[in-house]
């Protein structure tokens, strides 16, 4: 599934790819898919893009919004004109043009320009709404994750009759709770886990106020670092010009069971847990007690 990183990555290039464009027309080819009518934005000008968490928020004119959440094996694919061919294939239509057998929407803009929808699993939606779609969780980029909010998140959660309660549940976990984070998937979660030194299996409330200043420094720096790559690149994620992104070449511990840590050289252990895979130098980040 895209992560934020992935999901900013696409903002930003569609961002420089159809803003200022109307649309012509809709091709709604799975309707589970396309939620509301698409009448309510053909003829309606693009005049900025948004993100909140992993949901795309295309801004028109006359204050309608249409969100787009990738889910699993979404597609953005941007086109100049009608059966462009792109430099590689793109995953799972095999081809290296559009529409293809995974294409479940097709924008048409007034300029003959496109923007293709593919989904191999159908769980991506998108939505036309009167007012942006906002995720519950604080978004990792935005200036309301500060430490101090990440602190009293990891230290204190809401309890019954809204009184709080040092939380019980491992750390990876915690990072990947989308109604209080928003944006940080398996990925990043080891990754950051990684570079702070804290095993993804220990407890949230046990975690010091040191480990929780290096692990949300570990979060920004390898959010930033997905960025910087253009994101990570699995058999489904790319760009709107059907290029990868990069960061899959940086990982630090993200799917490098049994090759060697790049601090101490121990050998990197997977684990599952929560049907997810989490990675570790067992060297670097001790195992909690009841481990």
């Amino acid at each position: 599934m895209p992560e934020l990183p992935e999901v900013e990555t696409i903002r930003r290039y569609l961002y420089q790819d159809i803003i200022g464009k109307t649309i012509k027309d809709i091709d709604i080819r799975v309707a589970k898919q396309f939620i509301s009518q698409k009448e309510r934005v053909i003829g309606k000008k693009i005049v900025d893009i948004q993100r909140k968490g992993k949901i795309i928020i295309i801004k028109f004119t006359h204050l309608l919004f249409l969100n787009i959440h990738l889910k699993l094996t979404g597609q953005l694919v941007f086109a100049k004109e009608i059966n462009q061919k792109y430099k590689t294939t793109i995953p799972h239509a095999n081809s290296n043009s559009l529409p293809a057998k995974t294409t479940r929407i097709i924008i048409y803009f007034t300029d003959s320009s496109v923007l293709y929808f593919n989904d191999l699993r159908k769980f991506g939606w998108m939505k036309v709404t009167d007012k942006p779609e906002q995720p519950k969780g604080i978004d990792v980029l935005s200036k309301d994750f500060t430490l101090k909010y990440f602190n009293s998140l990891v230290h204190r959660s809401p309890g019954k009759g809204g009184l709080t309660h040092k939380t019980n549940k491992p750390i990876k976990l915690l990072l990947m709770d989308q109604d209080k984070i928003c944006g940080i998937g398996n990925i990043y979660a080891n990754d950051a886990l990684y570079i702070a030194k804290i095993h993804p299996l220990k407890k949230s409330k046990s975690l010091s106020d040191e480990e929780i200043k290096r692990l949300y420094q570990a979060i920004k720096q390898t959010i930033n670092q997905g960025l910087k790559y253009h994101g990570s690149s699995d058999e489904s994620y790319i760009l709107p010009d059907a290029s990868v992104g990069h960061y899959q070449n940086h990982f630090k511990a993200y799917g490098r069971e049994k090759k060697p840590c790049s601090r101490c050289r121990t050998l990197i252990r997977r684990i599952k847990h929560h049907g997810r895979s989490s990675f570790f130098c067992p060297n670097c980040q001790p195992a909690p007690p009841s481990f």
